[in-house]
């Protein structure tokens, strides 16, 4: 991918997932609110980027560091992530993504240096736009689908009411696990993050990212 920007000056943090109200508060959507905690903590402001995305700018993990909400929906993520390398530059080593995991349990994490989609279609897409699958990625576990359900269709619905603590708390600790993954490299992340959500009614002895 053509650079402008040199790999030390900036890590661009793509968050994935679909435009407008109607998609909030939907499993698909889970990208978007570790981007908004990320901005609240840094105090960045998402802005109308030069495409199809918003786009805050700040530090993140002790680096300089913009984040980037595609508004291509999903399937199309690519196609933005393109346009602001077309702009900025971009190495694909700066690249994170935060996404949903159909396959992970909800409530749990996981970290990759690299790797396929796994039938992402907007993992998919960015891959196929940046031309390599050597992007790290935070995977969130939004729940596997239940039995005679449609994927697509599980995606696109909200959290359940008993459902919500565990996906806030979720979204709370990827945004610990990017910036560990800017700060501390993406093994050391891995190494801390990586691991299944607590059982129902057990109480872990320290939270992800604990000291």
């Amino acid at each position: 991918m053509n650079n402008s920007t040199s790999s030390s000056d900036y890590r661009l943090i793509v968050l994935l997932g679909n435009p407008g109200d109607r998609y909030a508060a939907t499993r698909h959507n889970i990208g978007w609110w570790v981007g908004d905690l990320l901005a609240e903590r840094r105090r960045m402001k998402f802005k109308p980027g030069q495409g199809d995305y918003y786009m805050a700018e700040g530090r993140v993990g002790g680096r300089k560091a913009r984040l980037l909400k595609a508004t291509t929906y999903m399937n199309e993520s690519g196609r933005a992530v393109a346009q602001y390398a077309d702009r900025f530059g971009l190495f694909p080593e700066d690249l994170i993504v935060v996404t949903d995991d159909i396959d992970l349990l909800l409530g749990q994490i996981r970290i990759r240096a690299r790797g396929s989609s796994g039938g992402h279609n907007g993992l998919a897409s960015v891959i196929e736009h940046v031309g390599s699958e050597e992007i790290a990625r935070c995977r969130c576990g939004v729940g596997l689908v239940p039995p005679n359900s449609d994927a697509a269709d599980f995606v696109l619905d909200p959290f359940g009411s008993d459902e919500l603590i565990v996906a806030r708390q979720m979204a709370a600790d990827a945004a610990d696990a990017v910036e560990t993954m800017v700060a501390r490299g993406v093994s050391v992340a891995a190494n801390t993050f990586n691991r299944k959500p607590p059982a129902p009614g057990d109480t872990p002895s320290e939270p992800p990212g604990a000291k």
